[in-house]
């Protein structure tokens, strides 16, 4: 055999060789390649992903802090004073929502872990007047008070939203806040948590006017 004929069987051999490579490539793609799309003659290989949501919010739609408690809107509830005042409340890893009802036409409120009395309590105060809801984060520096807004005292106002109304001698005040604020002034709570309230209603709506209906203390439990 001439030398020019085993070249030009080599060259035969290995072209032979490359197209059945690419045949094989395009019937079998390598492990963790989906689907293979051309234009024109550039291809693109599209791998295959998972993405799993984990959601740790409650359902989208199911809180809205109107003044109106739906049903399944909170996973729990407090009843006090013989049904004059409750509590509503639920949470996720982040959030924590909740509502104060009573039977009153004045101002509602709820303390948080105080050490004695009043005392270093974590408050919130809220009411509805003329159709418009006001709801405020205040810290008790005494065991009688006074409780001024944490905006006094150089912390922050950590309600991230709220509404409320005021309807046949009953009010209904609902907010939301983290369960970790990171202000000195308010409580940093974690799931499943029991925490000591003391809760308090008049029948105006200045917060600076001592409770004349009912008040009292209580525990309650996140989720």
């Amino acid at each position: 055999m001439s030398r020019s004929t085993a070249a030009a069987l080599a060259v035969v051999v290995v072209v032979g060789l490359v197209v059945g490579y690419a045949a094989l490539t395009l019937l079998f793609p390598a492990e963790g390649a989906g689907t293979v799309t051309s234009t024109g003659t550039s291809t693109t290989t599209v791998l295959q992903t998972t993405s799993v949501t984990v959601s740790t919010s409650l359902p989208e739609g199911r809180w809205k802090p109107d003044g109106a408690i739906e049903d399944n809107e909170y996973a729990h509830k407090l009843e006090l004073a013989d049904g004059k005042y409750f509590v509503h409340w639920g949470n996720d890893n982040e959030y924590l929502h909740m509502a104060l009802e009573g039977e009153t036409n004045g101002w509602l409120s709820i303390g948080f872990e105080p050490t004695s009395g009043m005392q270093d309590a974590d408050m919130i105060f809220g009411w509805a007047k003329d159709g418009e809801a006001t709801v405020l984060d205040l810290y008790s520096q005494g065991p009688t008070g006074p409780h001024p807004p944490d905006t006094q005292l150089g912390g922050t106002n950590d309600i991230l939203e709220h509404g409320g109304k005021e309807e046949n001698g009953r009010t209904v005040v609902e907010f939301k806040r983290r369960l970790d604020t990171r202000d000195k002034y308010d409580k940093a709570f974690t799931r499943g948590q029991t925490i000591r309230i003391i809760w308090a209603m008049a029948d105006v709506d200045e917060f600076t006017t001592k409770h004349d209906i009912a008040r009292g203390s209580a525990e309650l439990t996140l989720d």
